[in-house]
């Protein structure tokens, strides 16, 4: 069975990092950006702060032991130092950090990045970043060890390919990363980097299956029974080259495979695809709990978890009596062969470029302008476009502005939007042909 609404409970009871842990780490970046800017060696060279790995992606979970923690990456984008060689990067930040008495006693440095630790919570790794020839680069400070070297970098594009996978999925994919994650540090039976784990789930979403068996993806239980079975059956005997989906020609692989015990893992994915087929598949309730709760322990207990609705009644993704719905407007029946998406350009404070709204995990600071725009519309003319905005958060329903209206496009394909109320919000469109939804597309915002 698959328990659809008990799995969401679930997420947000057990496996989703909570909003005060996000908060906590958000502030603790704009503390690091604000040191950074006032810095005489890095202030002058500093472009942007660019959250990456989990963080961006929206996969971090909770930690599963209370006195774990867990980490965010942050990539510090700054302008080439045309004298510094690729080590000195990370050991001329990591010199600014220890002259500074609050972060001195934190800091460390890594191949990579220098990381900031805060005890009992969190770590925070900083990752300088540069351009050169048009391209991305991160810095390895030990390889070789006299001068480090440079290694391309794409993080902008790898948070779309995630966020492709997270929109053929319907919304399930980036939970089924956290679930699997979850399982990892729950079960402690196999070992994997997150972004080995989540490059091979995404690399076995196919859009054409997507189109000719939706039911396989209809919600999170199949999602996840889908793709840990497809990637038990695609891992071959010995450890593969998983490639940077970005594009760089990283191998991963090569970069943590002294960390990864790759005989274990295959055989674990293996064991767990057999034990989710089972409780997948199982018809009887009582059984199918049983075996579930095999897999994700006692804490998962159909009809004795929250539901949603009472967990986040102010969430965006949670509706409320004055919401519109376009299934209340139009019959729904998206056709598999037109593709719209959407994105959003941000137009941060004085001095600072416009940027992409994906490439920063959808994160957003107050008082911004948003430009929403159709960026790809294959449904053929004439049709119409329909837009719908919903905040979610505790400031937004304070203000009564949880929104939800559905409107017409003004003209231009795009919509305009600022950044007023803390919380998760997202913006959706949609294009109607002959009185029918045909495609849909959303947008997620994250306002820190």
């Amino acid at each position: 069975m698959k328990f659809v609404d008990d799995f969401e409970s679930f997420l947000r009871t057990e496996v989703n990092l909570n909003q005060t842990r996000l908060d906590i780490l958000q502030d603790r970046v704009s503390a690091i950006e604000t040191f950074i800017c006032n810095e005489a060696t890095f202030g002058p060279a500093f472009l942007e702060f660019v959250p990456a790995g989990s963080w961006a992606h929206r996969t971090i979970i909770k930690p599963v032991a209370d006195n774990d923690g867990f980490d965010a990456d942050v990539l510090l984008h700054m302008t080439e130092q045309t004298d510094w060689q690729p080590k000195d990067y990370i050991e001329k930040l990591y010199a600014a950090f220890r002259g500074s008495a609050t972060y001195k006693d934190r800091v460390s440095r890594k191949t990579r990045c220098m990381r900031i630790t805060y005890a009992g919570e969190f770590h925070i790794d900083l990752v300088p970043l540069i351009d050169q020839g048009g391209l991305h680069y991160i810095t390895n400070r030990l390889d070789p060890e006299e001068t480090g070297k440079l290694e391309a970098s794409d993080p902008a594009a790898f948070t779309a390919w995630i966020d492709e996978r997270q929109r053929l999925t319907r919304g399930s994919f980036i939970k089924v990363v956290r679930l699997l994650k979850y399982l990892r540090d729950f079960k402690n039976t196999f070992s994997c980097k997150s972004i080995i784990l989540a490059t091979l789930l995404g690399e076995q979403v196919n859009e054409i299956e997507v189109m000719m068996a939706p039911e396989r993806y209809a919600d999170v239980p199949s999602t996840l029974n889908t793709l840990l079975g497809k990637l038990a059956d695609s891992l071959p005997l010995t450890m593969p080259a998983v490639m940077d989906p970005a594009g760089t020609g990283d191998n991963f692989t090569d970069r943590y495979k002294e960390g990864w015990n790759y005989d274990n893992f295959r055989r674990q994915i293996k064991h767990y695809a057999e034990k989710v087929k089972e409780a997948y598949d199982e018809p009887d309730r009582t059984a199918s709990i049983a075996a579930w709760q095999v897999i994700l322990g006692e804490d998962f207990k159909p009809g004795a978890l929250p539901k949603v609705a009472s967990l986040s009644p102010r969430s965006a993704s949670v509706p409320w009596d004055k919401e519109m719905w376009i299934e209340d407007r139009y019959p729904v029946q998206i056709n598999p062969n037109y593709r719209l998406r959407i994105s959003a350009e941000v137009t941060p404070k004085p001095g600072f470029r416009n940027f992409n709204l994906s490439a920063r995990g959808y994160r957003v600071a107050k008082s911004r302008k948003l430009l929403f725009r159709v960026v790809q519309n294959t449904v053929p003319e004439p049709s119409e476009i329909y837009w719908k905005v919903r905040n979610g958060g505790d400031e937004a329903y304070r203000a009564n502005q949880l929104r939800g209206e559905i409107s017409p496009d003004r003209g231009g394909r795009a919509k305009s939007e600022s950044t007023s109320y803390k919380g998760t919000h997202y913006v959706e469109c949609y294009v109607i042909k002959n009185g029918i939804v045909v495609a849909r597309d959303r947008q997620n915002v994250i306002v820190t």
